[in-house]
């Protein structure tokens, strides 16, 4: 069965499904134009679906609108890196600090969902997604929804910033995440503010520097 044969609702889903994993792995570089005409070609269905997922990344921040010319991917930025760690070290603090104080104990134990990590040999899109279900369950858990709600769009705003982090940490990088987040898990059932808080921190840092580290790259910043 043909794309196009599929039925509309799942034409969609694929169509904005593949175009946000070529953004985040770069496949689409960043600062590159693309035509609604050429898309809908290259996945042989009509222009509804591709604009509606041009739509929804656009919501996401990952495109922009050029008037008359098109979309371009959004460049990324070491000011928009610098200010969106700012306000990831903000937000999940306060989220972290809220879960201990406020989540009951059946919602830290469904926390236990995220102790195992996709395998090494998984798409990074996979393991990105598992990255931002990690982090968005600690927001919901806070028990403030426009906390919660604000930390989540923050979240996804990271997601080609987490590709470039972990397609450089490599399957041993993987494994370290991996273990920082069993370990935060660790601490928030626990309720040691201290320490969940101190893992909380050292886990942005470190995605912190080897993002800013890659993004000196002119390859990856027009």
């Amino acid at each position: 069965m043909t794309m196009t044969e599929d039925a509309p609702e799942l034409v969609r889903t694929t169509v904005y499904r593949r175009l946000r994993a070529d953004i985040l792995s770069c496949v689409l570089r960043p600062g590159s134009q693309i035509q609604e005409r050429q898309l809908a070609e290259r996945f042989a269905v009509s222009k509804s679906p591709i604009r509606d997922a041009l739509l929804k990344l656009e919501e996401q921040n990952l495109i922009e609108v050029l008037p008359r010319k098109g979309y371009r991917v959004k460049p990324i930025s070491l000011s928009d890196a610098r200010e969106l760690y700012e306000m990831r070290f903000i937000l999940e603090r306060e989220c972290v600090s809220r879960v201990i104080d406020v989540a009951d104990d059946p919602t830290l134990e469904a926390l236990d969902e995220y102790r195992t990590m996709p395998p090494p040999e998984v798409e990074l899109s996979d393991w990105i997604e598992y990255n931002r279900r990690f982090h968005g369950a600690i927001a919901d858990a806070s028990g403030n929804s426009r906390l919660a709600r604000v930390t989540r769009d923050v979240i996804e705003q990271f997601d080609r910033f987490t590709y470039t982090s972990v397609a450089q940490s490599g399957p041993q990088g993987r494994a370290q995440f991996g273990a920082e987040h069993v370990a935060l898990i660790d601490a928030l059932q626990r309720r040691d503010k201290r320490q969940a808080l101190a893992i909380a921190r050292d886990h942005v840092e470190a995605s912190r520097r080897r993002v800013l580290e890659s993004l000196e790259n002119p390859t990856i910043v027009p």
